[in-house]
């Protein structure tokens, strides 16, 4: 975290925030009680140094704001698979939606075991009442079977939601952020899966929830890798924008650019954004690419993730709600898919191409069929 030592100095001037921290630990059957690493304590110096810095800045913008008691638990482990996290009825129901009946992959060794972390880290904090959860996962869910994600996600928070006890519960996550193009990743799928492949969130498949965009906050001097970037302050503050609408009903913006509608026509594609106004930070030539076909395989039935080649676009302009697209390079074939920022890295520090104007908010990747 950038300015780790500054949060830590000043966090004894926030007395009505408590925190604890669950031991990293496993079990194969549900624990009553958890295993504690730091217990309830107001934050100081010493105890704080090890908390999360996003659920720390998170916790300290919301007292800020709200004037009232925080309180932050901090349980986590990291190089952890969603299965490991999810209760045995949410593997079950997966199993049979993907087809997939190997879901035990192994990765990272025994945390990587199936409903391990939720029996030892989740399960035995039942008993308490809870406002909200911040869910910062799936990397390594993007190095081996992502396709189960799709399913698992959206279950996993049901899942919590009906143990829990709360049907609504508030849920909030960040979306991948950056990473090392390695043969094989899955980051710009895994971020599409988290939003139930809609893009944008709350949505019919992810109610109550709320997301922090992370593709533009690029730290290759990260030393964890770039999938753990230290612009911590970044991700908790887009995180505390969507809190305050999901979980505290308080109206603020929160949500970057995202397409409403691609229209195609004379080698050109216009995108109308919702969330707007648009303002364009980048002019990126790898910021859009097209999905172009013809014949026979050109249709409503044609899926994006059956396009066999993405071309690169360039733009043309940009209004308060609209951006067109030189989409030539279709020819003579029919333009069938547009999408955004779908690398791993797609820019460097805030210089994505969209963004909000007046929220400063980075539009997440999308891929939109197109209407020709």
């Amino acid at each position: 975290m950038f300015n780790g030592s500054q949060e830590v100095r000043g966090a004894s001037s926030y007395p009505t925030i408590r925190f604890i921290e669950i031991m990293q630990s496993r079990s194969h059957v549900p624990l009553k009680e958890p295993l504690i690493r730091q217990e309830w304590s107001s934050p100081d110096s010493d105890k704080l140094k090890e908390f999360s810095g996003i659920c720390w800045a998170f916790g300290r913008r919301l007292q800020e704001r709200l004037h009232i008691p925080i309180g932050l638990i901090g349980a986590y482990y990291g190089n952890s698979p969603i299965k490991a996290w999810s209760s045995s009825e949410v593997m079950d129901d997966c199993r049979d939606h993907t087809g997939n009946t190997d879901w035990n992959y192994g990765l990272g060794g025994a945390k990587g075991d199936r409903t391990v972390l939720w029996n030892a880290m989740i399960a035995a904090l039942l008993p308490l009442e809870i406002k909200g959860v911040l869910w910062y996962q799936g990397e390594s869910d993007a190095n081996v079977n992502f396709v189960g994600f799709l399913c698992m996600f959206p279950a996993m928070i049901k899942s919590w939601r009906t143990h829990f006890r709360r049907p609504n519960l508030p849920f909030g996550f960040v979306q991948l952020a950056c990473r090392d193009d390695e043969p094989g990743i899955a980051t710009p799928e895994i971020r599409w899966h988290q939003t139930a492949d809609l893009g944008v969130v709350p949505n019919e498949l992810l109610p109550n929830t709320f997301m922090a965009v992370a593709l533009d906050l690029s730290d290759p001097g990260a030393p964890l890798g770039q999938h753990h970037p230290r612009h911590k302050e970044e991700i908790a503050e887009r995180l505390f924008f969507g809190a305050l609408n999901v979980a505290y009903n308080i109206a603020t913006p929160f949500q970057g650019p995202s397409p409403a509608s691609v229209r195609s026509s004379n080698g050109r594609a216009t995108i109308t954004f919702i969330n707007g106004p648009i303002i364009l930070r980048s002019n990126l030539s790898s910021a859009f690419d097209v999905c172009c076909r013809g014949g026979a395989t050109a249709g409503t039935n044609f899926r994006w993730e059956d396009c066999p080649e993405w071309k690169p676009v360039t733009i043309i302009s940009t209004t308060d709600v609209d951006l067109t697209l030189d989409t030539s390079v279709c020819r003579q074939f029919t333009l069938q898919f547009i999408r955004y920022a779908w690398q791993t890295t797609p820019c460097p520090y805030l210089q994505c191409a969209l963004y909000g104007a007046d929220t400063a908010l980075p539009a997440g990747p999308f891929v939109a069929p197109v209407t020709n």
